[in-house]
């Protein structure tokens, strides 16, 4: 049963219908959901979160879905997106709360603004904090779980998880098992001169900018222990392998480069990816990507 008081605050949360996940994925790709939220505050992140659940409405969880592959079909229910939840403040010396809508481009900002180091390695990854602790994400061997202290959710019930309850592993993180809303991450940085922070930032921008071009999800596939991913497409021999408007980069074999708007293409692609790589070596790739939606 949904109190009044819930119920008051969802009416009063921003809403849209016929929400498109080709307009709010980088890949550019997918069907329509029925309609989608976009709480503000934590207090209207819950009473959403609430009501979808005790009205057993079907539900996603959506930040900037930059690690989504979200099916072409009709999504007979509702999404709750947490881009609007965002804000970044010093709860420390060297620690900030950074709410779980706030993009990786705003923290980083924030950080070099207020001269703050440890995080330089996420520059020009278009994710949200939420969705990098979700994904346990991170580039260059680095992963956000070395600047976690804590993670703050609501599973039914306001939780404060520590790092270590986090499980971090490789891609994966404990939210990615549990009915959860991810709210915001304690993270644990070193205060540095703000030139240091943005020359560290610049350098991780270029770094990043000789990754493939078009509209992906970055990495398709997680890493085969110690073997890249990428590394075993590409000695499958199936870069440029295309099937539809979607492509095995030539540049990145972990890349799948969308060039249209079917994601029935990409998801397609993907299989055929580890169906060859199989035949081939053995090896079964696993996907980074999450899909939304039925394929």
């Amino acid at each position: 049963m949904v109190k009044n008081d819930t119920i008051k605050i969802v009416e009063t949360t921003q809403k849209s219908n016929d929400f498109c996940f080709a307009n709010n994925t980088t890949y550019g790709s997918g069907g329509i959901a029925k309609y989608a939220y976009f709480p503000e505050t934590v207090k209207q992140t819950v009473a959403v979160f609430d009501y979808l659940n005790c009205e057993n409405i079907r539900f996603i969880i959506l930040g900037n879905g930059s690690n989504i592959l979200a099916s072409d079909k009709f999504y007979d229910g509702a999404v709750l997106c947490t881009k609007n939840l965002k804000g970044v403040r010093r709860t420390g010396r060297d620690t900030v709360f950074c709410y779980s809508g706030t993009m990786i481009s705003s923290l980083l900002k924030y950080c070099s603004d207020n001269g703050l180091s440890g995080l330089e390695y996420l520059a020009g990854i278009p994710a949200t904090i939420g969705g990098i602790v979700f994904m346990n994400g991170g580039a260059g061997g680095s992963t956000i779980c070395d600047n976690v202290d804590s993670v703050s959710l609501y599973d039914g019930k306001m939780q404060k998880i520590s790092n270590k309850s986090c499980n971090f592993g490789h891609k994966y993180s404990i939210m990615r098992d549990i009915n959860s809303v991810i709210l915001g991450a304690e993270l644990k940085l070193t205060p540095k001169s703000d030139k240091i922070v943005r020359e560290n930032i610049t350098y991780f921008l270029e770094k990043r900018s000789l990754q493939p071009k078009g509209k992906s999800c970055g990495c398709v596939f997680k890493n085969a222990g110690n073997v890249s991913a990428g590394k075993i497409i590409d000695e499958a021999g199936l870069k440029g392998l295309t099937i539809g408007t979607a492509k095995v980069s030539e540049e990145h074999a972990n890349f799948i480069i969308n060039t249209g708007k079917s994601s029935a293409d990409v998801y397609a692609l993907i299989k055929e990816v580890k169906k060859r790589v199989f035949e081939i070596s053995g090896i079964i790739l696993e996907e980074e990507v999450v899909y939304i939606g039925d394929f």
